[in-house]
């Protein structure tokens, strides 16, 4: 059986020319966060984020079968085994934002989908208000990055209401632009980065 994975590991990567992110989830570092994928250890701490009602303004559940508004140790703890177990049906990845100074998990990112037939992959973003700033998330948005190699990403779409002004501004320092409701794209307050060739 071990055997077995390795080889299908070593297919991946001459395939891919990179490892599969959802046999092994890769962990990503910036000055003040490490990204990594999100733990039923996380619950206390993401409850913090999940029922403060300033966090949750600025939340995207589009498509999504919650708001992502909890008020409990158990509704948290029930994301969160949905959300591992998305992972493990390759659907797509939760991380948990680790913050280096105290060591707690202070929100999450998600990417979901990787665009092979060039279509576009999701990133959600929700954290504490008290890292709502253009600094913290634009480290974020520099990890997320490493989204187009790992998860193979062709175009990369993110929400940010009109009023998440830091958000917006970190965006459009971080290479996104305003995507408009057009033909392909039916959803409002999106911003688009893709790949550079």
């Amino acid at each position: 059986m071990r055997i077995q994975k390795i080889k299908e590991d070593v297919i991946d990567l001459l395939k891919n020319g990179k490892p599969n992110p959802y046999d092994s989830c890769p962990t990503y570092e910036s000055k003040s966060f490490i990204l990594r994928l999100v733990s039923l250890n996380d619950v206390a701490d993401l409850l913090l984020c999940y029922s403060n009602p300033e966090a949750q303004a600025f939340f995207n559940s589009d498509n999504c079968t919650s708001d992502f508004c909890y008020s409990t140790l158990d509704e948290m703890k029930r994301c969160i085994e949905g959300w591992l177990d998305a992972y493990n049906k390759k659907d797509f990845v939760r991380f948990s934002i680790i913050d280096k100074q105290n060591d707690k998990a202070v929100g999450t990112v998600e990417i979901f989908g990787s665009d092979e037939n060039h279509g576009y992959s999701v990133l959600r973003i929700d954290i504490h208000p008290q890292y709502e700033k253009e600094e913290y998330l634009g480290e974020l948005l520099c990890m997320a990055d490493n989204f187009f190699h790992d998860f193979g990403c062709y175009r990369i779409v993110t929400k940010a209401v009109t009023k998440a002004k830091e958000r917006i501004l970190a965006l459009m320092n971080h290479g996104y632009a305003h995507y408009p409701v057009n033909a392909e794209w039916e959803r409002e307050n999106y911003y688009i980065k893709r790949r550079r060739k």
